[in-house]
């Protein structure tokens, strides 16, 4: 999975009901900052399947829009 900003503002990106590995060897979070211009490569296990919230927790960010649904089955 990768969260890419193409903003000039940092994003704290949260993905509901998972957690996810930075990289290959990377710390495990469920909240990644993604800095303005980059993308940031995550490892995750599909192994909660269902509808799964990923926004932004800048609150502002987040009711102006910058929310999604991850959704994936068995």
């Amino acid at each position: 999975m990768e969260f890419t900003n193409t903003t000039d503002m940092w994003h704290p990106v949260h993905l509901h009901g998972h957690t996810f590995q930075l990289g290959a060897t990377g710390p495990r979070k469920d909240t990644v900052i993604v800095l303005p211009g980059s993308t940031v490569t995550c490892d995750f296990e599909a192994d909660n399947p269902g509808q799964w919230l990923v926004h932004c927790h800048n609150v502002h960010h987040g009711e102006s829009g910058m929310m999604g649904l991850f959704a994936y089955t068995t």
